[in-house]
Order: C-alpha cells, then sequence, then structure tokens
C-alpha cells in the first residue's frame, strides 16, 4: 500500500466504544487514516456517527462495510460475541482487521481467525491498550536488559469498587459479551503479563468467580467519569481471580473487579524476579525492588506527564502501530496467535471457576 495515501478503514459497530475513544484517536492521524463506510443497526445512531466522522456511507448491515471495494482495512468495535464472525468475514473479503479486545469469546473461534490470518495474508490486531503505556515499554526494557534475572512469578490486579460497565447493555449480559470482568478489563491485564513475560505457554488454569454485588443499587462511576445505568440484565461476574501455571515453572496470578467492597485499585502488574523485583503502575509510573552495597534498593522511574488526551493518546499509538503494520505487512503487536493464546486462557479460567478444580490448557480444544 501506498504510504501517500491514507487507510481507508470501514468501522464495523460505530457505537459507544468507537465514539467514544477511537474517533478521536482517528482524528488524531488524518494522514494514516480516513473512513470510507461505517455501520450500526439503529438508524438514528447511524446517523449520529455519521454525522460525527462527516462519513457519507453509513450502513445498517456491517457485511455491506466488510464487503466494500473501497474499505482497506476493518475496525471492530462491536459485542464480544460478533468478533470473531466480523473478523473472518474481514479477513476472506481481503481486508486488515483491528479489533477490539476480546479477540473471541471461544479458542476455537480465536483459533479459527488466526487461521485465516495466515492463510490470507492478512494482518489482525487486538485492542490490548495497555501494550502501548509508557509504563509497559519501560517495564520491557528492563527485562530485555536482564535487570529482573530469571521471573519466576508474576502479579496482575484491578480492583473497582463500583466500576459495572452500563447494565442492561451487552457489556452486562453473558450470551454476548462471554463473561465479566476477567474477559472485559481482565484480558488487558492478562495480555500485558503475558506480553512481558514472552507470552509463554500455559499449562494449567485455577480459577474462581463471584457474583454478589450485581445487584447493588449505588451508581457505578466508571473510569471515564460517567455513572452506568442500574437496571437491565447482569448475568455475568463482578470477581474473578486465577492462577495460571506455565511451561518452565513460572506463576501468574490475575484478580479483577467489577464491584468489590474494597478500595479502587487501579491497575497493577507486578513481576517477581531472582535479581530484582518490578512493579508498573497507572501513569508511567515504574519501580524496580533489589540490592546493592548489601541493602535493599528501590528505583522508581516516572515517565513525561501523561498527556491531556489520557487514554485516547494510548488508542493513538494502537493506530500508529495498525498503520505501519498494514503498509509493511509486518505482524503487529497484539497478534492474531497471542490473541488466540489468551482467549484460551479466559475459556479454561471459566470452565476452572465452574467445575471448582484446575484445567489443563488441553481440555479447551481448538
Amino acid at each position: 500500500m501506498s504510504t501517500a495515501q491514507p487507510i481507508r478503514l470501514g468501522i464495523v459497530g460505530a457505537g459507544s466504544v468507537f465514539m467514544r475513544s477511537h474517533l478521536s484517536a482517528i482524528r488524531n492521524l488524518p494522514l494514516q487514516f480516513k473512513i470510507a463506510a461505517l455501520s450500526r443497526r439503529d438508524p438514528d445512531k447511524l446517523a449520529e456517527a455519521m454525522l460525527a466522522t462527516s462519513c457519507q456511507r453509513g450502513l445498517a448491515d456491517w457485511r455491506e462495510v466488510v464487503a466494500d471495494k473501497d474499505v482497506d482495512a476493518v475496525l471492530i468495535a462491536s459485542p464480544n460475541a460478533l468478533h470473531a464472525t466480523q473478523a473472518l468475514a474481514a479477513i476472506e473479503a481481503g481486508k486488515d482487521v483491528l479489533c477490539e479486545k476480546p479477540p473471541a469469546v471461544t479458542y476455537k473461534e480465536a483459533r479459527a481467525v488466526a487461521a485465516a490470518a495466515e492463510r490470507h495474508g492478512r494482518i489482525v490486531q487486538y485492542g490490548f491498550l495497555m501494550r502501548f503505556a509508557d509504563e509497559t515499554v519501560r517495564a520491557k526494557k528492563a527485562l530485555d536488559e536482564g535487570i529482573l534475572g530469571e521471573v519466576y512469578h508474576a502479579r496482575a490486579n484491578w480492583i473497582r469498587r463500583r466500576g459495572y460497565p452500563t447494565k442492561g447493555s451487552w457489556f452486562t449480559t453473558k450470551s454476548l459479551a462471554g463473561g465479566g470482568t476477567l474477559i472485559d478489563i481482565g484480558s488487558h491485564l492478562l495480555d500485558r503479563a503475558l506480553f512481558l513475560l514472552g507470552y509463554p505457554e500455559i499449562l494449567a488454569v485455577s480459577a474462581v468467580t463471584h457474583a454478589r454485588l450485581r445487584n447493588t443499587t449505588v451508581a457505578h462511576a466508571l473510569p471515564t467519569g460517567t455513572k452506568s445505568g442500574m437496571t437491565g440484565v447482569c448475568d455475568v461476574e463482578d470477581l474473578g481471580m486465577c492462577l495460571f501455571r506455565l511451561k518452565g515453572g513460572a506463576s501468574l496470578t490475575l484478580e479483577t473487579s467489577f464491584a468489590a467492597n474494597l478500595p479502587d485499585q487501579p491497575p497493577l502488574t507486578e513481576l517477581l524476579g531472582d535479581r530484582a523485583g518490578l512493579r508498573i503502575e497507572l501513569g508511567g509510573k515504574v519501580t524496580i525492588f533489589g540490592e546493592a552495597l548489601g541493602e535493599v534498593t528501590d528505583t522508581t522511574v516516572v515517565a513525561p506527564p501523561p498527556s491531556a488526551q489520557g487514554v485516547v493518546a494510548l488508542y493513538t499509538r494502537e493506530y500508529e502501530h495498525f498503520a505501519k503494520c498494514v503498509r509493511t505487512r509486518a505482524t503487529p503487536g497484539p497478534n492474531a496467535d497471542q490473541g488466540a493464546k489468551l482467549v484460551r486462557a479466559l475459556e479454561a479460567a471459566y470452565l476452572s471457576a465452574q467445575n471448582g478444580r484446575e484445567v489443563r490448557i488441553e481440555e479447551v480444544p481448538g
């Protein structure tokens, strides 16, 4: 593809996720992207999206976006249960794909997408934003330089005191979302931890989930500053905890909640190595815990002040990476194979929680 022309982007699912964050990132990169077509079933919401994007081609059926000859690549920002079907259709239509997380709700689906991408030579990138955060980049550099030595355990936590996505929406409907906090915010943390560890093979998972606060009447304040709705379907877990056993003897724990009777705990990832440990905190902060001259030492590095755009800055980096991969045909960071591994791990976690036992990864067939 010529670098002189913007990538013509088709939007599959021009809903709240797209309007709130993706659109601002695309606007930040006018030389890289042009919205050529978009879809949304609700005609009024479709008209709003067309007006906001200045896109003249608005369609009720996402299949028409995927088939459009004037579309080079597709953004999938629809409910989780549709991701794999739409990604497969886009790949088979010769389009590259940027897909919101999670990649799919089952490993079989995610594996099919990865196989199709390889077969057709298409780019598939998943929307794991934490990969592009300053703190993740700094932590990866420390790992690559061997500062931690051999990493034998990782911890990833994100606790919201009251932070359900909108109740009654697809986010809290299991048939559309695939699950609750684990597959939603948990997938971000799991991808970052696995990325930092080199995406090792997962051998087994032991997990528990709880859904004790789904009927709370306290307004849910989301990280965006908005408050979610309080009525409607909510049949997903609000707390999930996992222990992943990794090939080579290392381990990884994950704990996330939409609602818990604890103070809010922003995203936190910790790595334990035999030379030093490392903590990653929101806002570009990385602390290394080690030893020097017979004493324990703490070294903290803080990235430059975060962009005034907040999370949109991460979306912008995500789109920059996608554009580079589309133009050079390089394998993206959060790629199809990694996405399939992550979905398999989450599916094994839900199976473990359901059956009350550890689940071997091979129990989740592709």
